[in-house]
């Protein structure tokens, strides 16, 4: 009985001496993942045959704008997009022209050398507005997509200055401030 007791003792004090050899910090972790490479995106949300995309979303909390821009290699260009502006309406956007500017990504590389992936564009196309005062009506539109580089640290936000223009009204801007995405990126 007591060499049974006595190994258990030291069964006890064996459990307790690792333990208080232990660490008594976490185990190391895994090292950071690496991240993924954004082009891998770019077959979901820029369609088969365009060369080039222009995504904006808009941050700002009074009013909102999201766009796309779609160019393809033969020059036609396609997209879409929605609006909300204070006493001015709700309504969507159809592409239908697009005319990139400034040079090309990343960050005003020259065309050609790198990408030919535009870093800003002006579209045009109809709006067709839901609600407001022009609810039913549908009105040409020009939107200026003006990239500032951001997030690069050292830039403000991507710029949006939307237009409505049609006969029986004057042009005023409206501005937004948000993320210019490039695809392929």
């Amino acid at each position: 009985m007591q060499t049974w007791r006595r190994r258990s003792a030291l069964a006890a004090g064996l459990v307790i001496v690792a333990a208080c050899t232990d660490s008594p910090t976490a185990p190391p972790s895994e090292p950071d993942p690496t991240p993924a490479d954004l082009s891998v995106i770019t077959q979901f949300i820029l369609p088969a045959g365009a060369d080039w995309g222009l995504y904006f979303q808009s941050f700002n909390q009074s009013k909102s704008l999201t766009a796309r821009v779609i160019h393809y290699p033969n020059g036609s260009v396609t997209g879409s997009g929605i609006f909300t502006i204070p006493l001015v309406g709700t309504g969507v956007l159809r592409v239908t022209e697009a005319d990139p500017y400034g040079n090309c990504i990343p960050q005003g590389s020259p065309c050609g050398t790198i990408t030919n992936v535009p870093e800003s564009a002006v579209a045009r196309g109809m709006a067709w507005f839901f609600s407001g005062p022009r609810a039913g009506q549908r009105v040409p539109f020009t939107l200026d997509l003006h990239s500032t580089f951001f997030p690069d640290q050292t830039s403000t936000f991507d710029m949006a200055f939307l237009k409505f223009c049609s006969a029986e009204s004057s042009c005023p801007t409206h501005d937004f401030f948000g993320e210019l995405h490039h695809e392929p990126q």
